[in-house]
């Protein structure tokens, strides 16, 4: 594995030039996003091999088959067929259709199920191409019960925290006088999910036979994104699995603040929680479609 001196990208291995396929068309050259190829002679030739991200754009657009990339190897059999594999009202519908789910069946989701539904997630874009969301994967019932009492725990003491006018107040230079705001506001409600878990009644996790977390390197800026946008993969995938999902803000921000939490996860140094949902088949099926505001848009 190469890196650069100046920087923790990890640098991917060059294309793959099959000079006798090539005819000089260019779509590689022009399509690339990192400028590494030239044409030269006719023939795509190698520019600037440090910066490939090995997005496969080169050979997935080449007509030859003339190049490829190791990391990002076209399937031959596999291929684009001449619009959209799914047509534009199916898929809104299939968007509006998903749901955050809170209430589950007891039994639990499949092995294969859950692989699929993280293949889903090995789809979505990352920043630089980078590729670098983890997951980690409960399913047993006794790390998912440790996880979850941790979880309230470490809840318990930060909306107390918040409670505290002093501690508020010097907050704010940390977080930002609104986010505060915010965190005091939801106090009531963070209380009501934290007295009935523990009386039984579990509205943290809502008693789900699967939890997913996804992680990633804190020192990357498009960590953040690269993580939402696998989850929300996921998410639909599970969906067409009639599987249902909710994505947990109490998980993941526990997950990123609590030291408890994150020596019970195992979490590299360098890495944080930037995403979490629990998983489960939902007990009662949504009959109809719901509306959601107007998009604030402002036109250019």
């Amino acid at each position: 594995m190469e890196t650069s001196k100046n920087r923790m990208i990890r640098i991917p291995p060059p294309p793959e030039i099959v000079v006798e396929k090539c005819n000089g068309c260019g779509l590689c050259v022009k399509y690339c996003p990192a400028l590494v190829l030239k044409i030269r002679d006719k023939i795509v030739a190698i520019e600037q091999r440090e910066r490939c991200v090995a997005c496969g754009h080169c050979g997935a657009v080449c007509p030859t088959e003339a190049i490829s990339h190791p990391e990002a190897r076209v399937e031959s059999h596999l291929t684009v067929g001449p619009g959209p594999a799914v047509e534009s009202e199916a898929l809104l519908k299939l968007l509006r259709e998903r749901r955050s789910v809170r209430f589950y069946r007891p039994e639990p989701v499949p092995r294969e199920v859950l692989e699929k539904i993280i293949e889903a997630g090995r789809c979505a874009p990352t920043g630089s191409n980078s590729q670098n969301v983890h997951y980690l994967v409960f399913t047993d019932p006794r790390e998912i019960v440790k996880l979850r009492e941790i979880t309230v725990s470490g809840m318990e003491k930060a909306f107390g925290l918040m409670g505290n006018p002093i501690v508020a107040f010097y907050a704010g230079f940390i977080l930002g006088r609104k986010t505060v705001k915010f965190l005091q506001d939801y106090i009531p409600a963070a209380k009501s999910v934290i007295e009935s878990t523990k009386s039984g009644v579990d509205r943290a996790f809502w008693n789900a036979p699967a939890v997913i977390l996804a992680h990633a390197p804190s020192w990357d800026s498009s960590s953040a994104f690269n993580c939402s946008a696998a989850l929300n993969f996921c998410a639909l995938m599970a969906h067409s699995l009639g599987v249902g999902v909710c994505f947990n803000g109490f998980l993941e921000n526990s997950a990123k603040y609590d030291p408890k939490l994150k020596k019970f996860l195992g979490l590299p140094k360098d890495h944080r929680c930037y995403g979490a949902m629990t998983l489960g088949y939902q007990q009662v099926k949504f009959r109809r479609l719901v509306g959601r505001r107007q998009p604030i848009v402002e036109w250019r």
